[in-house]
């Protein structure tokens, strides 16, 4: 698989060939959690934004590494808070990312399943995608037994218009074979709490946890990208 041919489109000078790698996966897995892909007439963008400028950074670091493109960093001081977004203007990489399945606009809006290539591409790709997917959607977490006793969780979480929420099941299903496959069990995937849209439809939010008896396997073998998240998982493996 290559973009070749997007770039002769375009005119690009440098011919580069991207293969479908765990690099690449982890991509899919970032714009899937937090990121956006858009795709209208002549535009092609991939964007970001963090609170985190060391992840901003991250980000650019990967596209460069498998894209060979930077991206363009701006603070973002709306709603009075300091955020960092990165912009990857290139409508190439926008348009072979969407060739690969990775789903274009609101994600919310539409159904989409993980990319048959990562399904089929082993551990690594696993890994990569759910390191992506988990270190933006997902949370560690505890609640209070009836015995007030601590039970810890690792939960993802991802909402979707009602319309979509079976194909949504699907998704998070196919999140629970990689994590299986890697030997982290996790519960069934779920319907939970619905919020009003402002056109009046609701979106549900869909989710699946990860006790903490498999926190030590999803330490060594996914993780997060948070320190924080990552030192809270270690003081409970």
């Amino acid at each position: 698989m290559c973009v070749r041919h997007f770039l002769k489109k375009y005119g690009a000078k440098d011919i580069m060939d991207v293969a479908l790698s765990p690099s690449l996966a982890r991509i899919c897995g970032d714009i899937t959690g937090d990121g956006h892909l858009q795709l209208k007439d002549w535009r092609g963008l991939t964007s970001f934004y963090s609170k985190n400028l060391t992840d901003i950074r991250a980000m650019n670091d990967r596209f460069r590494s498998v894209f060979s493109i930077s991206g363009r960093v701006y603070e973002d001081r709306r709603y009075g808070r300091l955020r960092y977004k990165i912009f990857f203007i290139s409508k190439p990489t926008a348009e072979f990312l969407a060739s690969l399945c990775v789903p274009v606009g609101n994600k919310t809006n539409q159904p989409f399943d993980v990319p048959a290539w990562i399904l089929q591409g082993g551990n690594d790709f696993y890994r990569q995608y759910l390191r992506g997917l988990f270190s933006s959607e997902g949370s560690v977490y505890s609640t209070r037994t009836n015995s007030s006793v601590l039970r810890w969780r690792i939960e993802i979480e991802m909402y979707k218009w009602t319309k979509y929420q079976k194909e949504a099941v699907t998704y998070m299903n196919q999140i629970k074979g990689m994590l299986q496959k890697l030997h982290i069990l996790c519960s069934p995937a779920r319907l939970g709490r619905k919020n009003k849209r402002k056109d009046g439809t609701y979106s549900i939010a869909v989710k699946l946890d990860i006790e903490q008896h498999s926190f030590k396997k999803f330490y060594d073998e996914v993780g997060f990208d948070s320190e924080r998240k990552m030192n809270i998982l270690k003081c409970h493996l």
